[in-house]
This record gives C-alpha cells, structure tokens and sequence, in this order.
C-alpha cells in the first residue's frame, strides 16, 4: 500500500469572498479547470491536496482552541495566544481569525471534490476515487455545520456543483438541507468506499460509516433540542436509531481496524499508525515540504497553519526554577513526556480530579498525563553528579524532580517555594496536588508527546511534532451506539449501552505499563472496571467517559454542544491563579448563542449584499 504524501498543489477552484484573499497567500498555486479532473492522475492530484488540507484543523494551535478551549476539559495556559484566552472565556466575535479557520478554509476543498464526483463520473473515473471526495465533501459540511450552522451548498455555479468562477454573493443551505447532503455523500461512501484504504491513512468504509454514524446521531439531537422538522420526515428517534446501526454495523465488520490492547498502546509514538485511529492527519520527520512543517524549529513551510503543535500545546513550563528546585534539572528533549514548554492549554483541576477520579484501576489517567517529571540535566552536564533540589536535599539523573500528585491529600501540607512552585518536607521534588495547578504547573499531556530518533539535548525537540494527529479512533464506535442507546434506540443483544461502554471501560482497566513510574505494570483489573460500571448508563455518564477515553484532541466542544449540555459543563472550572495556593472558580459568560460560532467577519464584508441580507446571514447573537 502506498503511503500518502501531502504536496498542497494549491486548488483555486472556487471561493466566497471571504477566503479569496486567504488561499491566495499560499504557494505554489494553480487554478484548476474541468479537464483538470477528467484524467485519474489529475483527480489523484486533487484528492491528494484534500487530504492535505486535514492539517489546517487537527493539529495546528488553533484547532486545539477551538474544540478543546472553554470546556470542562481544558482551559488557558500561561503563554495562550491567538485567541486562546478569549475563546476560553467566550469573549468571542466575527473578527477572530482562529474561529473563522473552518469557514475560510473548507469551501476551497469542497469545491475540489465537487469537480472530482462531477467530472469524474461523466468520465467513467472509478467509483473508489470518487467515493473519497464524498467522504471528505461530507466531512467538510459536517465541521461546518456543526461550527457554523447552515452552510452554502450552492457554491456559486448550482448545488454541489464545480465552481470556476470567484462569486461575492451567497446563500446558506438550512441546517437539514446540509445534514440531507451528508447523509447522501456518506452513505454512498460506505458503498463506495473499500475496506482498506488507496494509500496508508486514506478514506476507508469504516471511516465513512463513522462519520455517517454520528453525523446521523448529532442531527438526531439538533432535532430535538431545536424543537426542528425533518423534511424527509425522520423523527430524532429515528436518527438515533440509524446512528446506532450504523456504529453497530463498523462494530460488526471492523476490516482491518479495532481496539488496540491497552490504552497505553494506543497513544504510545512507537505504535502511531495503529488499528484504531481510522483516520488521521498524517505527518512525516524526514522531508519538511511533504511535512508542510517544520522539521527542526516552529517555522515550517506553512508556519504553524497546518503544523502539528499538539506536542508542544498542552506542556507545562518545567524547566524553571520551582520549589527550591535548581534550573534546569529538566531539560527539554524529543522524548513523549517531555519536548518543548509551550504552555498554551492547561488542564482543569476539576478534569484532574472528577473526570479521572479513579487512577487506580483505570490506566487512561497515566496514559494521558504526565504527572511525574524526572531529572535528565546530564544530558546536557554529563559532568555534573548531582545538583539540589527541593529542601536542600540532591536530585540524581533519573530521579523524580517535580510530581504532580493524584488526589489532593497532601494539599495541607505543601510548602510555598520559587516560581509559584511547592514542596513537601522532606522530600527532593517540587510538587502539587490537582487543586494546586496554576496556568504555568500542570500536568502535561503525554499521549501527544513528540518522539524522535534523537533525543538528545541537540535534538529537534522545538520543533512541531512529525506524529499523526488522530480524527476518529474506532474506540468512538462504542461512544456513539452507546448515546443512540440511552437515546432510545432499539439495540442488538449483546450491544447494550452498558455493554458497550464495558468494553471501552475493560480495555482501560488493563495495564502492562506504568506510564510516570516508568516501569513494567503487569495487571488486569477489568473486572473491577465493570464492575463499577452503573446499571443505568446516562448521556452524563457517557460524556464522562468520552472525556476519559479521548482527552484534549479536540472534540469536547462539539460533544458538549451535540448534548446540550455545554453550560452544565463548561460555565465555571477550578485552576489557581499564579502565585495562588489553591484553586478558586472561575466562571464563563456562556450564552444560547455560543452553541455556534461566528459567521467570519471577512466573509461578510467580502459579499454584494445589503447590510440588512449581511445581518441575516450572521448566526444570532454575533451582529
């Protein structure tokens, strides 16, 4: 199977006046023509640039803001910048560009793949190929819609029709003509489509039923909470249901995909690639254009746009001084639980202590965070033995220099040091308790962390990281039956809710690694797991699960959203200020208005439309 390498080719095809000026910026660039897409080399081309554009959305900073910022999840860092902050908080409007990536950046791609299924069939292309562009049309619509709400199906040339010709004018589809436009795309994509991929990492029946199995699932809440009709006259039970079907059926026939073993497994670098991420943002360390990154620093070909910073994001500052602790005990290097301090996103103490209360059994916790940071200053000294730490007493290379502790037991009895830092007595390592995190100390995330050959002091550790930035992990299959289930769906035997999330909850209970104890943890506590599991699994329950099993990538927003539940979740989190000692509530302004996003400014003042049509067209709440 060959693996898919990512030259953006620059497709102009089409665009709203919004994302004109964007695209034009990029090079090289080429506008392309109908009998662009009546040779398969040239729909390869076009296909291959659609998959390209998957790192404008997974990955780069921005789309980590956008999905995991301002949850219950995650909240700002230190260092939080493009809109991190304002987006955290909810103090958003139509000028901010991080908000507007989605719509600025899809219509350019969705027009790609309306010239591939257009002029593709008319020219006898094959099915397959054709299927893919359908796949990501439909992925596309999905974002938007989820994002912005309706979205223009008509392009400027007629419903998902190929567009030659840049239009200023526009008109949004209703939310169910889009879900109509999913549906359809995926659904022949799961006809279409094979069971392995055309290259590693491509469009597969599995990722198609995936995206139609919750694309079906989120329509069927948008329907209900909306009080909507749907015009093919579907009630929201009956979306469900198609949803739980749907999930079953990739459950039933996984291909070549499946749960990996342990949790651990599925996030460990060495294992990127694996059964269970179904569809990714791939990446590569050994050429910086295929890359569209950089390979040794942050100023990569597209200059963090599609960059993958999900290794440099979610890590703390560890390499000042803290609680007495000497710099530069730790240092940085190309290594998963440690690279570069960039200090964008921070955990809540809540997400520390309530989502992943149980740290015990449940192995996702260790195979999420990194909450044990050991001296590595040798790498760097090679001549220095030892060097102080915490209390005045020694830290050898090797030994624990910070530790963030599971549960607040020892919160009373931490002493105040350096750099909004703490120690124990007697103790060599700086250390907090979850309630003792600020917007600098904090667990970093290890499932993300960079992994190179060269490890070294000397190593690319500032650069992005060169790993897949997973999109739909089969494990996702058992969240979105298990939702259709306690939504009422009519289940199979042996496929219950409760069944369900066992499965996910079984393979969490199993450990073969302790992941910040750095040392082989040969046991099975599946039993225990299930045993916890209530009888009566709830949408709650679910969503706390789906938090454990799938932290920080990037779906939490839209989860919370889907559900209704955003304001439950997210309106207020526990972090300390710096220079605090123990968390206090922080609360978020969130409004009915901000289950969607802004219309981009950019876009509306790039139109030939009264001001009257522009307000209009902007999602209430935002003009």
């Amino acid at each position: 199977m060959k693996t898919i390498k990512y030259r953006i080719i620059g497709i102009i095809c089409l665009m709203l006046a919004a994302s004109c000026s964007d695209l034009l910026e990029e090079q090289p660039r080429s506008s392309l023509t109908p009998d662009f897409f009546r040779t398969e080399q040239g729909i390869v081309g076009g296909l291959t640039a659609v998959y390209s554009h998957l790192r404008y959305f997974y990955g780069p900073i921005g789309g980590l803001y956008v999905g995991t910022n301002g949850t219950d999840e995650c909240t700002w860092a230190v260092a939080a910048d493009g809109g991190g902050r304002e987006i955290d908080s909810y103090d958003i409007n139509p000028t901010m560009g991080t908000l507007a990536n989605v719509w600025n950046r899809s219509f350019t791609y969705i027009n790609t793949c309306n010239g591939i299924i257009s002029i593709g069939a008319e020219n006898n292309m094959p099915a397959s190929l054709l299927a893919e562009a359908k796949f990501f049309r439909a992925h596309d619509y999905f974002m938007l819609v989820q994002t912005y709400g309706g979205a223009p199906l008509d392009l400027g040339a007629g419903r998902l029709a190929f567009n030659t010709s840049p239009v200023r004018v526009s008109v949004r589809s209703s939310e169910q003509e889009v879900y109509e436009a999913i549906f359809q795309d995926l659904t022949e994509a799961v006809a279409e489509l094979p069971d392995a991929g055309r290259v590693t990492g491509g469009a597969t029946k599995t990722a198609a039923r995936f995206f139609l199995a919750k694309a079906y699932l989120t329509y069927g809440w948008w329907l209900e909470r909306n009080g909507k009709t749907d015009p093919a006259g579907k009630s929201p039970a009956q979306y469900y249901q198609l949803a739980y079907n749907t999930a079953i059926e990739a459950i039933r026939n996984p291909a070549s995909f499946g749960l990996m073993p342990t949790f651990y497994d599925v996030n460990l670098a060495a294992n990127d690639r694996n059964k269970e991420i179904v569809l990714y943002a791939d990446h590569t360390d050994t050429d910086a254009q295929f890359n569209e990154g950089g390979l040794t620093d942050t100023n990569g070909p597209e200059s963090g746009m599609k960059e993958n910073r999900s290794n440099l994001a979610i890590t703390c500052n560890f390499e000042q001084a803290t609680g007495g602790v000497e710099f530069n005990v730790i240092r940085r290097i190309a290594q998963q639980d440690l690279g570069r301090p960039w200090s964008r996103i921070m955990p809540t103490a809540g997400a520390l202590l309530n989502t992943f209360r149980d740290k015990t059994y449940d192995s996702r916790y260790d195979g999420t965070f990194v909450t044990t940071y050991y001296a590595n200053f040798d790498l760097a000294e090679p001549d220095v033995a030892s060097k102080q730490g915490a209390n005045g007493l020694t830290i050898l290379p090797g030994e624990a220099a910070w530790k963030f502790f599971d549960d607040d037991t020892e919160l009373n009895n931490l002493v105040p040091g350096a750099s909004d830092g703490f120690s124990l007595p007697g103790r060599a390592y700086a250390a907090w308790t979850p309630s003792a995190i600020n917007r600098t100390r904090y667990p970093g995330l290890w499932k993300f962390g960079p992994d190179r050959a060269d490890k070294t002091r000397n190593g690319p550790w500032n650069a992005p990281s060169t790993r897949p930035f997973p999109i739909a992990k089969f494990s996702e299959f058992y969240f979105i039956a298990a939702e259709a289930a306690v939504k009422g769906a009519t289940v199979q035997s042996g496929f219950s809710a409760k069944e369900l999330i066992n499965v996910i909850r079984a393979r969490a209970g199993v450990w073969r690694w302790d992941n910040n104890g750095r040392t082989a943890k040969t046991e099975d506590y599946s039993a225990d797991m299930t045993a916890a599991t209530p009888a009566n699994v709830t949408i709650d329950y679910i969503l706390m699960e789906r938090s454990r099993e799938l932290f920080a990538e990037g779906g939490r927003w839209f989860d919370l959203t889907r559900t209704g539940k955003l304001q439950q979740y997210a309106a207020e989190y526990y972090v300390c200020e710096n220079g605090q000692a123990v968390a206090t509530k922080h609360t978020r302004n969130i409004q009915p208005h901000h289950y969607l996003r802004p219309i981009p400014e950019g876009q509306l003042n790039g139109m030939e439309m009264s001001d009257a049509e522009k307000k209009a067209y902007q999602n209430p709440g935002y003009n």
